[in-house]
């Protein structure tokens, strides 16, 4: 993590019951002051995923950063017990109460994105802001549904056991990304691959309890109306995910909304998008505090 003036850099474990939650900050040394952002990540995703530089600059932005591993993934902790979206939201408020954090400008994607709304909704004024990337309003057929040609990719992954050998593994998750990348924002695969080893040096956790939470998820779609705080939405035309319908429908019925299409850009979140991101940040939400 590299230096960033006025801001603290830690690591340290949460406790939500039984559940431990690996946890990573950038915040003032003295305390937060002001509105830090808290990262969401999507499903199966450690947070480890989050570009350094897109955390570097929101937190120097804002009141600073908040980041973790969700539960079931990465290096918090692995459960065989059921859990749902509102367990995964309890999650998230329980690591900003662990680091002081009143309100926070959420910044979720794809799972992460729902976490965020399900917490706006359930807890407004803990909120200041929304920012969804490759997310969804909920799995109403009228948002549209995954390409074809993925969902028979992933379906025989179902059937098939991860490699073993720790090389195989990593190009196997490594190859998934490729799937999401879209056409037109490079896809670094040296780097994705040392990540992916670095992700099973550290403990890797293969098929979860994400996508069950996401699937069975309440449908919040009519009440989406009562979120207030600033939105900003943000899609790629080239999602093979969540069609650009998903961010239409958050867009149109969250009433400060505002939704920027990515041209190309699919369910990964590139890093050479991040500079595009964080001004869209600054423009569309900070600028309008």
């Amino acid at each position: 993590m590299p230096e960033t003036p006025g801001l603290q850099h830690r690591t340290r474990p949460v406790a939500h019951g039984a559940i431990s939650l690996h946890t990573e900050s950038l915040l003032p040394a003295g305390g937060v002051r002001d509105s830090p952002v808290v990262l969401l990540s999507e499903a199966e995703e450690p947070s480890s995923r989050w570009p350094i530089e897109l955390l570097s600059s929101l937190a120097e932005r804002t009141g600073g950063a908040v980041w973790f591993d969700t539960r079931d993934i990465g290096r918090s902790s692995w459960v065989d017990e059921p859990y749902d979206i509102i367990d995964l939201m309890a999650d998230a408020l329980t690591v900003m109460d662990a680091h002081d954090v009143g309100s926070a400008h959420l910044v979720g994607r794809g799972m992460g994105g729902q976490i965020a709304q399900q917490l706006a909704l359930a807890l407004p004024d803990r909120v200041s802001s929304l920012t969804l990337i490759s997310s969804t309003p909920g799995r109403r057929e009228e948002f549209g549904m995954p390409e074809e040609w993925l969902v028979d990719k992933m379906s025989e992954r179902l059937f098939a056991e991860p490699p073993t050998d720790p090389h195989e593994l990593a190009e196997w998750m490594v190859q998934q990304l490729e799937w999401f990348n879209g056409p037109v924002f490079p896809f670094d695969r040296d780097a994705a691959l040392a990540r992916a080893a670095s992700e099973i040096d550290h403990g890797w956790r293969g098929p979860n309890g994400h996508g069950t939470a996401v699937v069975d998820a309440p449908d919040i779609v009519d009440f989406l109306g009562n979120l207030l705080v600033p939105a900003l939405v943000l899609h790629g035309t080239s999602d093979p995910v969540y069609p650009v319908e998903h961010g239409q429908g958050l867009a149109d019925r969250i009433p400060n909304a505002e939704l920027v299409l990515i041209e190309g850009m699919g369910h990964e979140l590139p890093t050479s998008f991040v500079p595009q991101l964080v001004s869209l940040f600054e423009e569309r939400i900070l600028a309008g505090q």
